[in-house]
């Protein structure tokens, strides 16, 4: 099939490349299927530029500027309905407080694309898009190495005190802390490395307008809502899955699937409405509970290993370990209830 070759183009067929402004002036108030996902992909790709800035930039007020001046290139979003894209439940981006909402900002707006690429992949080159969401697992891997450490800096601080001393505390802090620093040394090496600079360039060909086949000029409600059907036939299967056996690996690969399903629900509320956004919060409450379940069991495996590394610090390693299996077995409860919920809203409205 042909592929549009205008970075701003929206599908259309060969000879005939129609960009979002022309949609509006031929009188086409209803958007089509490329408006919309160039609309979600270029805010996701907004945010992370906006949060995602190299560590050369030392000085936070220059930072800032720079933060500014893309502001500034960025400011034009994508031609359509700026009111849809509010009751869509879409926020525009910002720019995180530190540097920790940076990363989480920077990882979540990666995570939307690479859901949203693969749910509405027969709208797009797909050479062009496989490739980048690969880059985006890569990047997404080596930021989530600090989150991982930030969660276990935040449990010392939190949870250490209930159930060790303060030297222990203390001891397992500088731990976190030390690991923390080499995580962020080598984020400062890639971001300045020529890898990440392509992706860069490819989250400009995002926010400009990616090459859509010509079915992205078709309507939206007609083409993005059908699309959603095997996001929920993963979730289906991860479920059955789960429910024969309910590990934690399989708990974690139903959460990967519900990622899908919310983000590309919240795509396709942009023009379906409530049953979409619906169908995506409760989507959303289901990954939050097994969010915080793989959290536990990444903090629960992280805290066994350092305490077979390092043996004077074994004990309060295993007591921090000890009371997150507590909460692990809390957080496990409910999740089927979760789960039927999501079922009940997807059936209301896909059938």
């Amino acid at each position: 099939m042909e592929i549009t070759s205008n970075p701003m183009t929206h599908g259309g067929d060969p000879g005939s490349e129609q960009t979002s402004e022309a949609f509006v002036a031929d009188g086409l108030t209803d958007p089509s299927a490329g408006m919309v996902l160039h609309r979600v992909l270029a805010l996701s790709a907004r945010t992370f530029l906006m949060n995602d800035l190299g560590t050369e930039l030392v000085d936070e007020r220059r930072r800032a500027g720079l933060s500014d001046a893309l502001a500034t290139v960025l400011a034009a979003p994508p031609v359509w309905d700026s009111a849809s894209l509010k009751r869509g439940g879409l926020t525009p981006p910002a720019r995180g407080e530190d540097r920790i909402e940076r990363i989480h900002q920077s990882r979540v707006a990666m995570r939307r694309i690479r859901s949203n690429l693969r749910t509405f992949r027969l709208l797009l080159d797909p050479s062009w898009e496989t490739t980048l969401r690969a880059e985006l697992a890569w990047y997404g891997n080596e930021l989530g190495r600090t989150r991982d450490l930030d969660l276990l800096a935040d449990l010392v601080d939190r949870q250490g005190p209930d159930v060790l001393d303060d030297a222990d505390v203390a001891a397992l802090s500088d731990v976190v802390d030390e690991r923390r620093a080499g995580a962020m040394a080598r984020i400062s090496r890639e971001q300045a490395g020529p890898r990440r600079f392509e992706l860069t360039e490819q989250m400009l060909v995002l926010w400009e307008g990616p090459a859509f086949k010509s079915k992205a000029a078709r309507p939206a409600d007609e083409v993005l809502p059908k699309m959603l059907g095997r996001a929920w036939r993963d979730v289906r299967g991860a479920a059955r899955t789960a429910k024969k056996s309910t590990t934690e690996l399989h708990l974690h690969q139903l959460r990967i699937r519900l990622k899908d399903l919310r983000y590309g629900c919240e795509t396709v509320a942009l023009v379906a409405g409530g049953p979409a956004r619906k169908t995506g919060k409760a989507a959303e409450r289901l990954q939050a509970r097994l969010g915080d379940l793989h959290d536990a069991a990444l903090s629960i495996e992280w805290l066994e290993a350092l305490a077979t590394e390092r043996p004077d610090l074994a004990a309060p390693a295993r007591r921090l370990a000890d009371a997150q299996r507590v909460v692990a077995a809390s957080t496990r409860k409910g999740w089927k209830d979760d789960l039927k919920d999501v079922e009940r809203r997807w059936r209301s409205w896909q059938g």
